[in-house]
C-alpha cells in the first residue's frame, strides 16, 4: 500500500517549484508582515516538496541520483532563506516570528541534507516525511 501525501501537501508542492526561483534575489530589505507571510509560504512549499520526495524514497519510487541531487538543491535554497531571515532587519513586533521562520527553514534544510546523504535509507525517509509535514504545518501557522 502506497501512502500518498496529504492534500495540503499537494497544494504546498505546487508552489515549491516557483518558490525555488522566487528565492533568488528576494531576500533583501526589511522583513515586514507581508514578507514574513511570503517567506513562511516558501518554507511550507519546500516542506511539501520534501514530504513528496521522502515519500518516494521511502517507497523506492525514485532514483538514488534524483533523490541525492534534488534534495541538495532544496537544502541549499532553504539554507539561503534561513540565513537571510536571520540577518535581515525586521519590522517591530514580528522579530520572534521571523527568527522562528529562520530556524524552521534551517531545520527543513537539514532534513533535505539528510536525504542527500542517505538517499536509499527508506526508514529515514519515512521519518523525514512526517517531519516535513509537521514543518509545513508550522510554517503555515507562521504565515497567518
Amino acid at each position: 500500500m502506497i501512502l500518498l501525501p496529504s492534500h495540503r501537501a499537494a497544494k504546498r508542492c505546487a508552489l515549491a517549484l516557483a518558490s525555488v526561483l522566487a528565492l533568488v534575489g528576494c531576500n533583501g530589505g526589511t522583513v515586514d508582515r507581508h514578507a514574513l507571510k511570503r517567506d513562511s509560504e516558501k518554507i511550507s512549499s519546500f516542506a511539501a516538496e520534501g514530504e513528496f520526495l521522502a515519500n518516494d524514497v521511502s517507497n523506492g519510487a525514485t532514483t538514488t541520483i534524483f533523490a541525492r541531487v534534488h534534495s541538495k538543491e532544496l537544502s541549499v535554497a532553504m539554507s539561503n532563506l534561513a540565513d537571510a531571515l536571520a540577518e535581515r532587519k525586521t519590522s517591530p513586533g514580528i522579530e520572534q516570528k521571523v527568527r522562528r521562520a529562520s530556524k524552521l527553514a534551517a531545520t527543513v534544510s537539514a532534513q533535505f541534507e539528510q536525504l542527500h546523504v542517505h538517499p536509499t535509507d527508506r526508514a529515514l525517509a519515512k521519518r523525514l516525511q512526517s517531519a516535513f509535514r509537521a514543518d509545513g504545518d508550522a510554517a503555515d501557522k507562521l504565515a497567518k
